[in-house]
């Protein structure tokens, strides 16, 4: 069984992939995990609640003790949790740098030591990445420094117009 970890799993665009990952790979177990702010909530899993290959957890992406252990028994990490709305972010920057930032700091030094761990997909938006003053950001500056640090990255932008799926299918193409 392949164990699938889904970080902001509750929010709208998370809880369509772990709906879709659960129908489309009969060989996956899926572990949502959750703070349940403003954007995540339960009633956007109520149809896989009791899936025998669903396991929820609420918790904080930036809470070491309970997103460590989760990342380190995973073969996948799908990591949609954050922060959202450029709005929030003026009014309160420092909720999006412990969960934005730090979140993923914590879970990516959790996939440092995972065994078993066969890839780690950063979903996110400007918020995390932000904007680019003038033009296009180019990706290949990110595929770089993975090159120079030895860490296989991958990374590629969706159009405006996107469907949940297309994030999960888009993920599973660039291997």
């Amino acid at each position: 069984m392949v164990k699938v970890l889904v970080t902001g799993g509750a929010g709208f665009i998370g809880s369509n992939f772990v709906r879709y990952a659960l129908a489309a790979h009969a060989d996956w177990h899926v572990t949502t995990l959750d703070k349940l702010t403003y954007a995540g909530r339960l009633e956007n899993l109520r149809d896989v609640e009791a899936h025998p290959r669903h396991t929820f957890v609420k918790g904080d992406v930036a809470d070491a003790a309970v997103a460590g252990p989760l990342v380190q028994a995973s073969n996948i990490v799908v990591h949609f949790a954050a922060e959202t709305h450029v709005d929030r972010s003026i009014l309160s920057a420092g909720e999006f740098i412990t969960t934005d930032v730090f979140g993923t700091f914590v879970l990516l030094e959790a996939a440092r030591q995972a065994p078993d761990l066969r890839r780690f997909v950063q979903i996110s938006t400007d918020e995390v990445y932000g904007s680019v003053p003038e033009g296009s950001s180019r990706e290949t500056e990110v595929e770089v420094l993975g090159e120079r640090r030895r860490i296989p990255i991958k990374q590629g932008r969706f159009e405006d117009d996107f469907q949940p799926y297309d994030v999960y299918l888009y993920a599973i193409a660039r291997k």
